[in-house]
């Protein structure tokens, strides 16, 4: 009869104010060194490593991208400087996972995936609890308030102080965003100047983000209260990204995968990403026809019809909706 391993836990409780102390508090706890601004991870707690850089005065950023080897308990205490916080994180193959906020849970599930996007503030309390073999990849950003009111316009700093009085915001990491993590985690090992190539790539995401947050508020997206139904959006999310070079499917079809009427599936999709399931696959869609053309290998003719397109005017018609420009002309957007 084989031998059951022993469930190892590691908990790290932070009181750190800034990433940068962060990054050399926690390559203490784990006894190894973090090279300067990057740990790789024991074998004993993770395969993997977190990497913290340091843009500007006032804005930093982490990247982490690792496979755990023993449960985990993370909680960072409450900060006495104001900064805000922007989380883009995404988990596979939990067995358990958990995150609170203020010792409220935000999300509590059990053998599935997740993928999020929050934003909140030092002064709240943050927990995380993650199970052994969960794959985590995710970036953080944190903003101080020096920062916000040097490069803030002037009209957009009493949406700062309305931000300050609320602690979390909550959405879905969108197709645009996506695209930006992607080019993070799998393409700066190629360049000659890999911390400058990632700035830029964050300052861009950060850019999208406050962008957003200022001209359409805090009103963020509705998630589901159950852990069950938002599995099941998760799901239909990943589908609909994986089979971007398939036809959309039914509705019809879509329900059954999600175990749910196809009325209440249309409510809770858009609810949760603020958009249709349709448009939702049509934008990812042509995100991936933009990264595709500009990687400059495929034709235009040959990018539409991995797309599944059969008509290329329909192809460029999308295109210029989604982008404001022709295919042909993708090499302008940034």
């Amino acid at each position: 009869m084989p031998v059951k391993k022993k469930k190892v836990l590691k908990k790290y409780i932070s009181e750190d104010e800034d990433l940068r102390t962060w990054i050399k508090n926690f390559s203490r706890e784990l006894k190894t060194p973090s090279g300067g601004n990057v740990i790789h991870y024991p074998e004993s707690f993770a395969k993997g490593y977190a990497k913290v850089v340091e843009i500007q005065d006032g804005l930093t950023f982490r990247m982490v991208d690792y496979k755990l080897n023993a449960d985990f308990s993370y909680e960072r205490q409450p900060a006495k400087d104001f900064h805000l916080i922007i989380y883009f994180y995404v988990y596979q193959n939990c067995e358990r996972l958990g995150m609170y906020l203020n010792k409220k849970p935000i999300i509590e599930t059990e053998n599935c995936d997740f993928s999020g996007l929050m934003l909140t503030h030092s002064r709240t309390t943050q927990s995380l609890f993650t199970s052994r073999g969960t794959t985590v990849r995710g970036l953080t950003i944190q903003v101080s308030e020096e920062w916000l009111k040097k490069n803030l316009v002037e009209s957009e700093k009493i949406t700062l102080s309305l931000i300050k009085q609320q602690d979390l915001f909550q959405s879905i990491i969108r197709p645009k965003y996506r695209r930006l993590l992607g080019e993070l985690f799998l393409q700066h090992n190629y360049s000659a100047v890999p911390d400058l190539y990632l700035s830029t790539r964050v300052m861009h995401l950060l850019d999208l983000f406050l962008e957003e947050v200022m001209h359409n508020g805090l009103k963020g997206t509705t998630l589901p209260k159950s852990a069950r139904e938002m599995q099941s959006l998760l799901y239909i999310e990943e589908y609909l990204i994986h089979h971007y070079q398939d036809q959309f499917p039914s509705i019809d079809t879509l329900s059954k995968m999600a175990l749910m009427s196809p009325t209440k599936l249309k409510q809770s999709f858009k609810s949760a990403f603020g958009t249709s399931l349709f448009n939702f696959f049509q934008k990812n869609r042509m995100h991936q026809a933009k990264s595709m053309l500009q990687a400059n290998i495929h034709s235009v003719t040959e990018v539409g019809k991995l797309l599944g397109y059969q008509n290329l005017s329909n192809f460029s018609t999308a295109f210029k909706k989604e982008f404001g420009v022709l295919p042909k002309d993708a090499a302008e957007l940034t």
